[in-house]
């Protein structure tokens, strides 16, 4: 993925950004629960046990703290804009383990019960996998194993094609794809950064530059990561 220069100099220009439903950098004062969605749709953000941490952010001044007990998340109440459908998608973020991932855990989800499912990015036991569901109910996986590096920041990433083909990537890295033509549930959840709505699930780690795109495959393919924050424009 590449951006283009903007003429006026500054942040280059993302030619994908009318796609933007979700942009969230985590930037603010250490400790605030206030954060903001760059994105055009300007989404409410409301932070459940979930502060700002200027601690070695990946990009910008902060990144999103879930460690300090479980139920931490973020939630967006926009559930319509989330509705993939039977279309391209990009959802990503850069992650910051800080202890090995149990069971599932987070990163970018419009899932929980056994009911209303949508789609969720995040860690299940020893892999990183991406769910989704076609009638609500049914829970379908592209994945692969994965053990992070504790203490760094890696690029979790999903996406799915014109021609279909969801990849799972980190650091840019395919680590599982797979043919997948099928409509998604056109989930009502709400979408939670950090979690899914089971609420339990949350990331151990930290969080920044977490981004949703609607309609376009960034990446379809191995990438080199982002170098810089994500333009807001």
């Amino acid at each position: 993925m590449s951006y283009l220069i903007n003429p006026f100099g500054g942040t280059p220009v993302d030619p994908f950004f009318a796609n933007v439903v979700l942009l969230c950098h985590c930037d603010g004062i250490d400790g605030s629960a206030s954060f903001t969605d760059m994105s055009s749709y300007a989404n409410t953000l409301s932070p459940f046990l979930t502060t700002v941490s200027t601690t070695a952010p990946k990009f910008g001044t902060g990144s999103a703290d879930f460690t300090t007990i479980g139920g931490s998340r973020i939630e967006t109440t926009n559930f319509n804009l989330f509705q993939f459908g039977a279309g391209q998608f990009t959802v990503e973020a850069w992650a910051y383990f800080t202890s090995t991932p149990t069971a599932i855990r987070g990163v970018l989800s419009q899932f929980g019960g056994s009911s209303n499912l949508g789609w969720f990015l995040g860690t299940s036991s020893g892999n990183l996998n991406f769910y989704y569901s076609t009638t609500g109910t049914n829970s379908l996986v592209v994945g692969a194993s994965y053990s992070p590096t504790l203490n760094t920041w890696v690029h979790l990433a999903a996406d799915r094609d014109a021609s279909n083909v969801l990849r799972v990537y980190t650091d840019g890295a395919v680590i599982a794809s797979a043919t997948v033509a099928s409509t998604f549930f056109a989930s009502t959840q709400v979408v939670c950064i950090g979690n899914d709505k089971n609420v339990n699930r949350n990331f151990f780690g930290r969080l920044d530059d977490i981004r949703v795109t609607k309609g376009t495959a960034r990446y379809a393919g191995a990438f080199t990561p982002p170098i810089a924050a994500f333009p807001n424009r």
